[in-house]
């Protein structure tokens, strides 16, 4: 019985998430990163850190639960990762391969992704509010409701891609590519979206209210 409980509550119960620890150097108000008592600006050594996330695709081994707030990490593969509940808030990747990965409830705020390819990957209930995203591919992936409130995204392609109930309220676009997109429930509400090519997309199905569009095609 008591097993048939426990399986009960794993199936209605989300996963434990990360708890967030302030950073111990005085004055520091900055989380501090998993298994470590300092933030990442105060921590001497963060390879333990970047060395995990690159391996974990090979040893087919998910990310789970883990507060890796403003790590940073360049020129490299992770095509195939598998994150959940993870904080990667204010994290900066430089040229990072992403393809066919999968975020659950991953918190990307204010990060910045430049030249970054997420081609054929799954993102649902993410966070990307306020980050930038630049030269950075999204091509044939499921972006399901996610925030993008905020955010700033410059060249970046989601062409061919399911982002259903997605938000972009107040997001800025600069040469955007959204085309034969599912939009159905997507918010678009006092965004900026100069130069941004709808076509084939389901525009009627999102909401677009007091947007600025010069240069864009829906």
């Amino acid at each position: 019985m008591a097993a048939a409980i426990a399986n009960l509550r794993a199936s209605r119960y989300p996963p434990p998430m990360f708890v967030p620890v302030p950073c111990s150097v005085d004055g520091c108000v900055a989380p501090a990163l998993s298994g470590s008592a300092a933030c990442v600006a105060h921590t001497r050594d963060c390879g333990a850190w970047r060395e995990r996330l690159t391996s974990s695709p090979a040893r087919g081994q998910p990310v789970r639960d883990l507060g890796l707030s403003g790590i940073s990490l360049s020129d490299a593969d992770l095509s195939g990762l598998e994150v959940s509940g993870c904080d990667l808030s204010r994290a900066s990747f430089t040229r990072v391969r992403f393809v066919g990965s999968s975020l659950l409830l991953v918190f990307l705020d204010d990060a910045s992704f430049d030249g970054c390819d997420f081609s054929g990957s799954s993102f649902q209930n993410s966070v990307f509010a306020g980050s930038r995203l630049s030269d950075c591919l999204f091509t044939d992936c499921e972006i399901i409701q996610c925030n993008f409130v905020g955010s700033r995204c410059a060249r970046v392609r989601f062409d061919h891609s399911d982002l259903y109930g997605c938000r972009f309220t107040g997001s800025r676009f600069d040469g955007v590519s959204i085309r034969d997109c599912n939009l159905t429930r997507a918010q678009f509400d006092r965004a900026h979206l100069t130069g941004a090519d709808f076509r084939a997309s389901n525009t009627n199905q999102a909401l677009f209210i007091e947007v600025d569009s010069r240069g864009g095609e829906r």
